[in-house]
Parts: structure tokens; sequence; C-alpha cells
């Protein structure tokens, strides 16, 4: 049975969404500008330019995003054996795989992203061999440099984990392990990709939740300051008006148009 292929570039606005779905396909998607998240077992994890996911078939997912995101986009079905053995080196039946290309290795695969486009739109010689010979290509650009950017992928990984769990006490020696790196190979590396420390950049998360909480939710300050993990009110309203230098329930307050008679 001849490969069935599909590519494209598909771009898409601030705050989209897609619904949870499957497919017959192996997708290959590569974020080309903005930035997206995937989400799959009520896990989010992020896309930025640059990153690749590979999608097993019959997988659910969804992808969404608040900012506007351009996708580059191959799905294929009616591998042959061979195809499908290259795809299971780079991910699982079961799982995606999720690769952040650094600047250099990104460059390389968008190249092949657009020369692919260029080739496919025009009648081919040996349609199966020349569509064959390209996948095999994606995948084996992808296979040398996913292992090049190892660790980009583990700081990006462990960046996923905090935003995932800004309700737990972060230890910068669990993130480092998680890494694979000494402490203090982490601390710069990942301060190196995100420009904050691990810390911070819970800590700027946390604010950002808190602010979402505070300005959409019934919740009492109380319950908000449980729910990410303060031991007390006194606690969070102490954190918060040392961040933003205004308490939690005066900054509600403003967002909510209730502002106080003169």
């Amino acid at each position: 049975m001849a490969i069935q292929v599909m590519t494209s570039i598909a771009s898409h606005r601030n705050r989209w969404s897609m619904d949870t779905h499957y497919h017959n396909d192996y997708e290959v998607s590569i974020v080309l500008e903005g930035s997206a998240v995937l989400e799959y077992h009520h896990r989010e994890f992020n896309m930025e330019k640059g990153s690749v996911v590979l999608i097993p078939p019959n997988f659910p997912h969804r992808f969404w995003t608040n900012d506007a995101v351009r996708f580059g986009v191959m799905q294929a079905s009616d591998l042959p054996k061979p195809l499908v053995q290259r795809f299971y080196q780079l991910t699982e039946p079961e799982c995606p795989r999720l690769i952040h290309l650094s600047q250099g290795s990104r460059d390389i695969y968008e190249s092949l992203f657009r020369n692919w486009l260029k080739v496919v739109s025009q009648p081919l010689q040996e349609k199966e061999a020349v569509i064959s010979a390209w996948i095999e290509l994606f995948l084996l650009t992808l296979l040398q440099h996913s292992n090049t950017d190892a660790h980009r992928m583990s700081i990006a990984s462990t960046a996923d984990y905090i935003r995932n769990h800004l309700h737990q006490e972060i230890r910068v020696t669990a993130l480092a392990q998680m890494a694979g790196l000494s402490v203090s190979a982490f601390r710069k590396e990942f301060t190196k990709s995100y420009r904050v420390s691990p810390k911070q950049y819970q800590q700027m998360h946390r604010l950002t939740e808190a602010k979402w909480l505070l300005r959409t939710s019934d919740q009492s300050i109380v319950q908000i300051a449980e729910q990410l993990s303060f031991s007390g009110i006194h606690q969070f309203s102490a954190w918060f008006q040392q961040t933003e230098g205004i308490s939690p329930s005066k900054w509600r307050n403003q967002q909510q148009g209730d502002y106080p008679n003169d």
C-alpha cells in the first residue's frame, strides 16, 4: 500500500484551541513561530519555537495556545516497516516525544521542511521512493539532533515540571538530578534558557496563578493561599504585597472595579 502523507504550515491566532483527538497517522510537528501547549493525559507541555513533537497513531492529544503560533506539520500513514522502526527509535508507541532543538538544529530542520514542501508541490518520478527517502531524512535528522540537544530538552522538561507542580516546594537538587546535571551546571543552564533561576521561575508562575485565581474565581484568599501551598493567609499576603506592592485583597478589588469612595 502506498504511503499517504499530508504536509502543511498551519497558522493559528491568539487563544486558539483544538479538541482532544486522535488519528491513524504518524505525526511530526514543529513550532516555526510563536508558542503552544501540547496536552495529553491531563498533562501540559510547553512548546516554543524549535520544539518538535512526534505523536504515534491513535494517541489522544490536543494543542492550544494563548499566543499566535505557526506549525510545520507532517502526518503520514501506511509507512513501510523500516520507517515505522525508525519512528520508534525516537518515541514509544504509548507516548509522544517532545524534542527542543537548539537554534542551529532548528535552522537545519526548518530548511529541510521548507525544501520538502517545494519537492511535494511538483510531479514526482518514483513518488513512493522519494517520499520514503524524505521521511527517513526527517527522522534521521531528529535522531541526530535530539541526542546533541539532550541537555536543552532536559532543562525544558524541568521547566514543565515546575509549572505543573506550583503547589509543591521545588528542590533544585531534585531538578538537577532529573536533568542529569550537577546543581551548579543545572542552575547555569536553566538561567541561560529562561533568564531567571528555577526558584524565580516558580515564583513567577505562582504569581500568575495567584492573580488568575484572584481575578476569575470566587475562592477566598485563604483558599487560594492553601491551593498554592502557602502555610497561611499571612504568609501569602506578605509574599503578594512584597512582589506587587499591594495586598491581594486590594488587588482583587481593583481588578473587579470595586474601588473605595473618596
